[in-house]
């Protein structure tokens, strides 16, 4: 479950988690505002990351038993578009673990949509 943890969000809340040890250090005592933004960002990181999950899992199961057709993107960062390809069992592709594969070419199975 660990690949689908927002990395760049991860490192913003390890720097809340080091500044608030700083100020504690620093003032003797932590506000409590602190503490809320906290809990409410690890719940946020954790929440999305089992959407992801769940996600994957459903396309994993569509893509196996029922045969289904998917619309996957891959790629798509900051000055190029993501690229559309029509994943299904009848077109060639395999699934390993959580990536859908034909030839050389792997989309992950979280980032799909029913056709």
């Amino acid at each position: 479950m660990l690949e689908y943890l927002n990395y760049g969000g991860l490192g913003v809340f390890v720097f809340i988690a080091i500044s608030m040890i700083i100020l504690g250090h620093m003032e003797k005592r932590i506000p409590m505002g602190s503490y809320i933004l906290l809990l409410t960002s690890i719940g946020a990181f954790l929440f999305m990351a089992n959407a992801e999950f769940t996600t994957a899992q459903q396309n994993i199961n569509d893509f196996k038993n029922k045969n289904a057709t998917l619309k996957c993107m891959s790629g798509g960062g900051l000055y190029t578009s993501a690229d559309t390809y029509r994943v299904s069992l009848n077109d060639g592709w395999t699934l390993d673990k959580n990536y859908f594969i034909k030839e050389s070419l792997m989309v992950a199975t979280h980032k799909c949509d029913r056709w």
